[in-house]
């Protein structure tokens, strides 16, 4: 019963990401300053923050599974107006490139973290009694891994599309298909548990049972 979740896990975050040329869109194209980009970091981690807090006040005993379906589900579709800054739509509304980065790091990083913290949550869930430090260090190496993956197929979308600093022609075709293949991974949503039950509990329990037949036997 652990394979599958921690299967889940790895796909979640082993989808491809646009990485670090953000960078060259904001400031060769955007003309935005380090300072500025600063903020934009800072505003992002004070949100994170606001997720967390979020999650654990008001969905701390909702089932892993709506969570992570609709976390996502919104997530990519503020992802998506990501296209928007790149064609300067936001211009033409009236929203100044500033407004619409920080707005929108703002949002994105508590859906980020909405969307994390069952991942965590669960993880801790699925350590049997016993081994739940290696079981929990494994399970956070298996989501760190996928992560990884993500940023190599990110940086083989890029070069396979000829993104460069000096050359974003193909950028957004990038940014469309990092966020639409974010929702892959829902296709295994019948992997995580449904209702979050203690899944390492159980296994201790059925073990311990398990021994005591086995003993009963004998005697």
């Amino acid at each position: 019963e652990i394979f599958k979740p921690v299967c889940f896990v790895f796909l979640l975050n082993a989808t491809p990401s646009t990485g670090s040329t953000w960078f060259y869109f904001y400031t060769n194209q955007l003309g935005f300053a380090s300072d500025f980009l600063g903020t934009i970091n800072v505003v992002g981690a004070v949100c994170s923050l606001g997720g967390v807090l979020l999650f654990g006040n008001f969905l701390a005993n909702t089932p892993f599974r709506p969570i992570l379906i609709w976390s996502t589900i919104i997530a990519t579709a503020f992802g998506l107006s990501q296209l928007a800054l790149v064609f300067g739509w936001n211009r033409a509304y009236g929203i100044p490139d500033e407004v619409f980065c920080l707005g929108e790091s703002a949002i994105l990083s508590v859906l980020g973290w909405i969307n994390t913290m069952p991942i965590l949550v669960l993880a801790s869930r699925l350590c049997p009694q016993g081994m739940e430090a290696t079981m929990y260090a494994m399970i956070m190496s298996v989501n760190n891994l996928g992560g990884v993956i993500g940023a190599e197929l990110g940086a083989l979308l890029t070069w396979q599309m000829g993104i460069t600093e000096k050359s974003l022609d193909n950028f957004w075709i990038l940014v469309l298909v990092c966020n639409l293949s974010t929702v892959l991974p829902l296709l295994f949503i019948g992997w995580i548990p449904e209702d979050g039950k203690d899944i390492g509990a159980e296994m201790d329990i059925h073990n311990e049972a398990g021994g005591e037949k086995i003993e009963s036997k004998a005697i």
